[in-house]
């Protein structure tokens, strides 16, 4: 028996009678081991996968503090427009490939939904090849400073050749994801984590370093391997067994291409719209000066490390809820969500926990600069705090992905941050004097309304319905092969 055989719910036949609201305990405690054997691969990944992008940023910042601010600005906005943008396109898959998967009759439904993923994010990534081209007019649109503005440009320009394959290993992601296969991303990048930094030294600091550059050069690079050991892992080892083969009818199929975008377009809007608004908040700490957007720059890769470990709990949430609502569970489902809350509020105070014990030193790690590494510590404790909202909100919209319902968060993101963290954090920052504290103040407060309100939705989501839905989307895009038509 495999590893996804003992993760995924048995075929609808054998539960539709026997799935009943059990939130005993023992329950519970089943249920949170499961999420555990899901989630700790994909945290592994993440945190290896955050590594590459951090080794940049950790090269950089000892090259010198304006190439570490420059790069921030260029990696936020590569990050925004291309890795937030590509995960939110793949959330369709999230849905998609993990209804399917236990619920349609088409054994090849992820491969086909595979297929129209990687067809639109290739359409995707014309216009932000366009966008990071030419980053240096942006930036100074933006109003950053002209030479922050040329390095970040250049920076960006050696960042475009992993453009697409960001935008491809996120959807090869989700297509194991959903047959919870889960090691794979994390062996792949288990091997790209240590030639990341190696890539790094070459190109960064070596006799035969090419210059800062080098850091962007190394993160592409690494972002092709990621991408390619993917697709052969699929092709030779596991999960090519409902890929089912290149089918150009189906990949161009209008109509199931509008259904893909109609949950794809709401998890860019969902995922941009918070970065988004981290990237108003770097900017806003690049006019504040120097220090602030280093300080800025330190606390964000922090708080993204720590973002891995409720992400792969998330990440989890989303497969089993989307694999339970295609058996047409909606108990056991509803069981599912509320595990995951109850794991999130543990991942939280773990998070807090190890940022108020390294606060006075984390700095370091990053910079030379003393007046940065002050500045450091007294953001941290406003971080830790922010982790709490931060983790409950994570698992509130991965179990709302995992029913098809990006649109609720997108539409909470938005609130959250630009009527509420982003104008107040200007406010405190500008007209109260507060600086860096007031745009994290803002921050903080802003993710909290989202994630309440992600909440309640859960509180009164209907689960039997949301089900029935998982249902008739399966059937919308099942596709019969050698189907007998009986004359009457």
């Amino acid at each position: 028996m495999s590893e996804t055989d003992l993760l995924l719910p048995p075929p609808v036949e054998e539960n539709i009678e026997s799935d009943k609201w059990d939130f005993s305990t023992k329950a519970v405690a089943k249920e949170a081991k499961t999420l555990f054997s899901l989630s700790w691969p994909v945290t592994a990944a993440n945190l290896f996968n955050f590594s590459i992008t951090s080794a940049s940023v950790f090269s950089l910042g000892h090259v010198g503090t304006e190439y570490l601010g420059a790069a921030a600005l260029s990696l936020l906005l590569c990050n925004v427009t291309g890795l937030a943008i590509s995960q939110g396109m793949a959330s369709a898959l999230d849905t998609l490939c993990s209804q399917s998967f236990t619920g349609s009759n088409d054994r090849f439904a992820l491969g086909k939904h595979l297929q129209r993923g990687l067809f639109l994010a290739l359409v995707t990534c014309i216009p932000i090849s366009v966008l990071w081209w030419f980053t240096e007019p942006v930036m100074i649109l933006l109003g950053q400073k002209p030479e922050v503005a040329r390095i970040s440009g250049i920076f960006s320009r050696w960042m475009l050749p992993g453009l697409y394959p960001i935008f491809v290993a996120e959807c090869l992601r989700r297509y194991l994801q959903a047959q919870a296969i889960m090691k794979p991303a994390m062996l792949v990048t288990i091997v790209a984590a240590p030639l990341a930094i190696f890539l790094q030294w070459f190109l960064v600091f070596s006799p035969y370093a090419i210059g800062f550059e080098g850091a962007a050069l190394a993160t592409s690079t690494v972002n092709i391997f990621i991408a390619v050991a993917l697709a052969l892992y699929i092709r030779f080892v596991e999960g090519s067994e409902v890929w089912g083969g290149w089918d150009l009818k189906e990949m161009l199929d209008g109509k199931l291409l509008f259904e893909y975008l109609c949950l794809g377009l709401p998890g860019v809007a969902m995922i941009c719209s918070e970065w988004l608004a981290f990237e108003a908040c770097s900017l806003a700490a690049g006019i504040i000066g120097e220090t602030a957007l280093a300080t800025q720059t330190i606390v964000l890769n922090t708080c993204g490390l720590l973002y891995m470990i409720p992400l792969g709990l998330g990440v989890a949430t989303t497969t089993r809820i989307g694999n339970c609502l295609g058996s047409n569970l909606p108990f056991t489902t509803k069981k599912v969500a509320w595990t995951a809350m109850i794991c999130s509020f543990f991942t939280a105070a773990f998070n807090a926990t190890f940022i108020m014990s390294a606060r006075t030193s984390w700095g370091y790690l990053f910079s030379s600069d003393i007046d940065v590494i002050e500045l450091v510590a007294a953001i941290l404790p406003l971080a830790a705090i922010y982790q709490i909202s931060e983790s409950t909100g994570v698992i509130a919209g991965s179990a709302l992905r995992g029913c098809g319902l990006q649109k609720y968060g997108a539409y909470l993101n938005l609130i959250g941050y630009y009527i509420l963290a982003i104008p107040l954090g200007l406010l405190l920052a500008f007209k109260f004097e507060l600086g860096l504290l007031g745009l994290w103040i803002g921050l903080s407060l802003g993710l909290f309304f989202v994630g309440f309100c992600e909440i309640i939705i859960l509180c009164y989501m209907d689960w039997p319905l949301q089900a029935a839905n998982a249902l008739k989307r399966i059937n919308y895009s099942y596709t019969p092969v050698d189907t007998e038509v009986t004359e009457p």
